[in-house]
């Protein structure tokens, strides 16, 4: 009898294992690349090992399977997927197909109209959203490619009634096809609308909801700065044959605080306006009779006062997706040395077992405040940052490169920010801050230096405001930001001679290159002069 009944359990499992498998239904039967397909049916097997799903005659990559049972499939399409038939295939057979349907080759009738290629909003997913979270946009005419393309979400002043818009960045983008964009919330946004705008025209306002559990953000008191920024060389030498001068002059950077940056005049114009954050000049010198060669470039530039208003207890833990977006201001680099052992054992002597992000940045930052003196004259600029830790004083440079250290240390985010910090036109000094990032709120400005009492922060607020405290999370209209984090800017040869300036108002890896057969010459960079202050 137990024999019996074994031959029979073993012919069921030998008939079931041999089973063809079965596509019962595909959900959703029309989809745009990038969207989650889920196939329904039997016998497809516990485990994906072999098996495979094709679409449109090609087989879909093993990176796309999310999930996968024996009567359930569910993958992301990939970004190349085609109309066509669905197979589930196993080493027991192939099942009969189901169609799908790329949706963005479905046609479309045209109309013979303007607003035929402008571009259109039909529905926004979710509709309320915090920064740095995914909102998918349904609509039409946005373009297969983003190309200059952008979204742009409200932005607003304290107090005005005026809204205007902050543009995303190019890493906020996560897929733009013709009738579907998926981008993230971008730093600075507020409730309000959206809008796309591509070559064609701009759609029309569609509403937005910024969430704001975690926290707010707010913008004032506005500046506008006209400054000129000048770069002389002199004394140039070159031997057998002519050489190339090149020279990287850094631009103002956009961000949330920092509005409208326009280059109004330069001289001579530049070889290249713009390129990785930097105005290029390339000078061609004759080794004959060499003569000196000089750039100036005036710009304008609006800049608000940033406060922050953060609910640290509802801070929450990074998530893999934003410790991979961010993972650049994770690490260690030339900047910071957040893999420095003293570095390490400081900031794990300073959270102790504290978990909460925002608790741990203000910790650290009450900790440089209270442990380290502040220098008004920036140091020499050979001495390391980490210098600060055993000597216990250190110029506002050491502040902004240790501190954000001492957060990368502890998983934190951080960049250090380089640019200028102007008291009225006569006083204007290179300066270096910090940003932090903060899940579902965005970045948080940090000045160590201003809330050590820096010389030159005779801020634009009330006198009796507590400077350590207002610094952490606040900074008024006075900064002008040139760079966020190191600029890293390659050579146009490997031969190339090349110019890197420490402690000055940006962080780049170039700001002059000169070819082999330039043997000496003498360079005077100025920081920017303020003309006007409106």
């Amino acid at each position: 009898m137990i024999i019996l009944i074994l031959l029979f359990l073993i012919y069921k499992v030998s008939t079931y294992s041999g089973s063809v498998p079965e596509i019962n239904a595909i959900s959703p039967q029309t989809a745009n690349p990038g969207d989650v397909l889920t196939i329904y049916g039997a016998h497809f097997g516990t485990k994906k090992t072999e098996n495979y799903v094709e679409i449109g005659g090609r087989r879909i990559t093993s990176s796309s399977y999310i999930d996968w049972q024996d009567n359930k499939i569910t993958l992301k399409l990939p970004m190349n997927v085609q109309d066509g038939l669905v197979f589930v295939s196993t080493i027991n057979g192939r099942s009969e197909p189901k169609i799908f349907t790329n949706k963005n080759s479905v046609p479309v009738s045209a109309k013979n109209s303007v607003m035929s290629i402008n571009p259109g909003i039909s529905s926004l997913e979710p509709k309320t959203q915090a920064v740095g979270g995914i909102v998918t946009i349904s609509g039409s005419n946005f373009g297969v490619m983003r190309a200059d393309s952008q979204v742009l979400f409200s932005w607003q002043e304290n107090k005005s009634s005026q809204q205007t818009f902050i543009a995303c960045s190019d890493s906020d983008y996560e897929y733009w096809s013709d009738q579907t964009i998926k981008v993230r919330v971008p730093d600075g946004a507020c409730s309000g609308s959206l809008m796309v705008v591509t070559t064609k025209g701009k759609s029309p306002n569609y509403p937005f909801t910024l969430q704001t559990e975690t926290g707010t953000k707010t913008f004032s008191d506005k500046r506008i700065y006209a400054a000129t920024v000048a770069v002389e060389v002199q004394n140039l030498t070159a031997e057998n044959t002519n050489g190339t001068l090149v020279l990287r002059i850094p631009k103002p950077i956009i961000t949330a605080s920092q509005r409208d940056v326009e280059i109004s005049a330069s001289n001579p114009e530049p070889s290249i306006p713009e390129v990785s954050g930097t105005i290029v000049h390339n000078f061609d010198i004759d080794f004959e009779k060499p003569e000196p060669v000089a750039a100036t470039h005036s710009f304008v530039v609006s800049s608000y006062a940033v406060s922050t208003n953060i609910n640290e207890k509802l801070v929450k833990a990074y998530s893999a997706t934003t410790k991979q977006r961010f993972s650049e201001f994770l690490q260690a680099d030339d900047l910071v040395k957040s893999d420095n052992e003293d570095i390490i054992a400081l900031a794990k002597k300073i959270i102790g077992k504290e978990k909460n992000p925002h608790i741990q940045a203000r910790l650290i930052y009450q900790y440089m405040l209270k442990n380290y003196t502040l220098d008004e004259k920036v140091r020499n600029s050979d001495e390391p940052v980490t210098n600060l830790i055993t000597e216990k004083h250190g110029d506002a440079y050491d502040f902004a490169l240790v501190y954000c250290a001492l957060l990368r240390a502890c998983g934190i985010p951080s960049v250090p920010v380089a640019g200028l910090l102007v008291k009225d036109t006569e006083n204007i000094t290179a300066h270096w801050w910090n940003e932090f990032y903060i899940e579902n709120f965005g970045w948080v400005p940090v000045d160590c230096a201003a809330g050590a009492g820096y010389e030159a922060s005779e801020i634009l607020v009330k006198k009796e405001t507590d400077l350590a405290k207002f610094y952490f999370g606040s900074l008024d209209s006075r900064y002008i930001a040139f760079t966020r984090g190191l600029n890293r800017l390659r050579p146009a040869s490997p031969k190339n001679k090349i110019v890197y300036k420490l402690r000055s108002y940006a962080f780049q890896t170039i700001w002059e290159e000169s070819s082999e057969n330039i043997t000496a010459y003498s360079s005077f960079w100025t920081n920017p002069i303020i003309t006007g202050i409106y």
